[in-house]
């Protein structure tokens, strides 16, 4: 109940800087600047944010154009720059993610993860080899919940397209997913840069503050019946124990690493090379290995695939992660983890079409299902809720 109180009188703060920022409609000019919107974006504070290393260098003009607006307001910039600006070879091809409605601004601010995009492109993507944007500058504003990412626009640099939920992916690209988590997980295994992360206990309990998540899901496993095992059907109070029992392991007892926290397939592209990568880091945490892995498969695989791969998916993710120093897990204890760590994949999309009327529409019907499908099967496959004892 505090946090619901705190929750309710940032509402009121935050409503009233927005009002403010709607009457003085306040352009970014300076670095200490986090802009309203792409829109309120000037060549000044490009100039400080891109050229900071670069003396001399300067913005001389932008256009913005497309975008889309979800979780965050989405747009591509393009930077034009002064000689020395293009000597530099300083980047021109832009992408921002605004916090610019109100929903966005409670829904990550109350589920703290107002800053998670900008402390992983500041402060973790530059030290892990893997496929991702690069990050050239990010900040968060505490008071209005005002915050922006500044990042490569992958799909001018570097051709990438961006995989439709309910597209069909083949076993290599599967295998690169995987892969790709297992060298951003052996970087910060058990790596002290870490622990300033919520936990995935904790990013379960801004969530439970935020939306009550556990009726949503039970709502959303009712509009998601004809998609669902039979087995799981009414199964709504012992799913959501699951989930529970899953975080808190995840958080308790496996190794703590860094974690995407959100990795579902739709959060990932194809570049021109053929190689897979993800996008959408606003939900970085800190916990157990297999959140992120369960995730990514349950998601990405039709069921008969996921089937036929999964084992041999988990052996290409160990062998990419290395011993760790005899850290690792070994495959049967790598397999248990990965049965019990299905479960957050489920409770995320069934909130997501289980969602009240004062909850952002985030995603479609169609790739709620399309999802919900593949994630369910696997629970029901896997018997995750007997692994996890519940």
């Amino acid at each position: 109940m505090n946090h619901k109180l705190w929750l309710l009188g940032r509402s009121v703060t935050v409503g009233a800087h927005m009002l403010g920022e709607a009457l003085t409609r306040p352009k970014a000019r300076t670095v200490e600047d986090v802009p309203v919107s792409a829109e309120t974006i000037t060549p000044e504070w490009l100039t400080a944010v891109l050229c900071r290393d670069t003396p001399g260098a300067e913005v001389v003009a932008l256009e913005t154009g497309g975008g889309s607006v979800g979780t965050a307001t989405r747009m591509a910039i393009r930077v034009r720059y002064n000689e020395i600006g293009v000597s530099a070879g300083l980047p021109t091809a832009l992408f921002a993610k605004t916090t610019t409605a109100f929903s966005q601004r409670i829904l990550l601010g109350g589920g703290r993860m107002i800053d998670g995009e900008t402390r992983f492109f500041r402060d973790f993507r530059p030290r892990v080899e893997m496929e991702a944007p690069i990050g050239y500058w990010g900040a968060a504003d505490p008071g209005s919940w005002r915050s922006i990412a500044l990042m490569e626009d992958i799909a001018a640099t570097r051709g990438a397209e961006f995989i439709e939920p309910s597209a069909r992916i083949g076993r290599d690209q599967m295998e690169d997913l995987v892969r790709n988590l297992a060298r951003l997980h052996r970087t910060f295994w058990a790596h002290p840069d870490i622990a300033g992360l919520k936990t995935t206990t904790q990013a379960l309990q801004a969530y439970l503050a935020a939306i009550d998540m556990k009726k949503r899901c039970e709502v959303g496993l009712v509009r998601a019946a004809s998609v669902v095992p039979e087995r799981l059907h009414g199964q709504a109070e012992r799913l959501w124990a699951g989930v529970a029992a899953a975080i808190g392991k995840a958080t308790d007892e496996m190794p703590q690493t860094l974690l995407h926290g959100d990795p579902h397939i739709g959060q990932t592209y194809r570049t021109a090379q053929g190689r897979m990568g993800y996008v959408d880091w606003q939900v970085v945490m800190r916990g157990g290995w297999a959140h992120d892995l369960a995730y990514t498969v349950n998601s990405g695989c039709e069921p008969e695939d996921r089937r036929a791969w999964d084992a041999d998916l988990l052996r290409a993710y160990l062998d990419e992660l290395g011993s760790l120093g005899g850290a690792a897990p070994s495959f049967d204890e790598a397999w248990q983890a990965y049965r019990q760590q299905s479960m957050f994949a489920y409770a995320a999309w069934a909130f997501t079409i289980g969602r009240a009327a004062y909850q952002p529409k985030m995603q479609s019907e169609q790739t709620c299902l399309t999802l919900l499908r593949r994630i369910t099967t696997a629970i029901d496959d896997h018997d995750s809720l007997t692994a996890l004892g519940v």
